[in-house]
């Protein structure tokens, strides 16, 4: 899956888990079961053959990515890992607004995006590490303090400093865009079904993982799993166009307000 999958998840993984103190993660591996993940509806499943498996495998990734970037919404569930490091994701995600979760060393981040703003929520002590003010006493207290339970809401990405790199999970094009350009070549290597769903197989030049896409209705990527071993991980893409209803926190704090506490956001 390094390749031709997770360019954008990895790169996302990899600033949550720099800010959480667990290094980079450079991709993912997984198991070679494709039965689990969210359920596939009737519709989906009885929808008419769209002829994509009988194409190249750049012909397909183009089809997918047509077929994604005019989909409204879609929902990425599952989790990924790298040298023992995982990172969970439940996340869906629409044109214009986001909402869910990620996890990685132990740190929940709550995610909702809506109106131009992204709001993250997590507890003060995991604020105060992510922050790097861990080993200060004095501004943990005060960040623990003045966030509580509260959201911390970002106007845009640059102002978010580290944590607005996790607001690219929340972009639904930019999200499949990356799951949709190999960084190499990548060779058809059958069909099968995810999910009670028939799917054509693409896999990565380098053998380390596979994507499957939907050969019935459009040709929506299912699911992105890795090759078996030290690495482990699968990715599950259900709800497609599905309503994304997020309702913008009011309990809130500025990120300027942490600023003057002397926390960096930036890490």
């Amino acid at each position: 899956m390094h390749r031709i999958t997770t360019r954008r998840i990895a790169a996302g993984a990899a600033a949550l888990a720099l800010i959480t103190g667990g290094g980079v993660l450079a991709g993912c591996g997984g198991s070679s079961d494709s039965s689990s993940g969210g359920a596939t509806t009737a519709a989906a499943t009885s929808a008419a053959p769209n002829g994509i498996e009988g194409k190249s495998a750049e012909e397909i990734l183009d089809a997918s990515l047509a077929a994604a970037n005019k989909a409204s919404s879609v929902t990425a569930k599952g989790a990924i890992t790298q040298s023992g490091q995982e990172i969970k994701l439940d996340l869906q995600v629409g044109q214009e607004a986001a909402q869910g979760s990620i996890t990685a060393q132990g740190v929940n981040v709550e995610i909702k995006v809506l109106a131009g703003k992204t709001y993250f929520k997590l507890s003060g002590d995991a604020f105060a590490k992510i922050a790097g003010q861990g080993d200060s006493p004095e501004v943990a207290e005060a960040i623990s303090a003045l966030l509580g339970d509260k959201w911390l809401v970002a106007p845009d990405e640059a102002s978010a400093g580290q944590l607005g790199s996790l607001g690219q999970f929340a972009q639904k094009d930019e999200l499949l865009k990356g799951i949709l350009t190999p960084d190499g070549d990548a060779t058809v290597t059958g069909t099968g079904e995810v999910n009670g769903q028939p799917v054509v197989l693409l896999e990565s030049s380098d053998g380390t993982g596979t994507l499957a896409i939907a050969t019935t209705g459009e040709p929506y990527p299912l699911q992105i799993k890795g090759s078996e071993g030290a690495d482990g991980g699968q990715i599950d893409f259900t709800g497609w166009n599905a309503p994304v209803n997020v309702t913008a926190p009011t309990d809130v704090v500025d990120i300027g307000q942490l600023a003057a506490l002397g926390g960096s956001s930036n890490g």
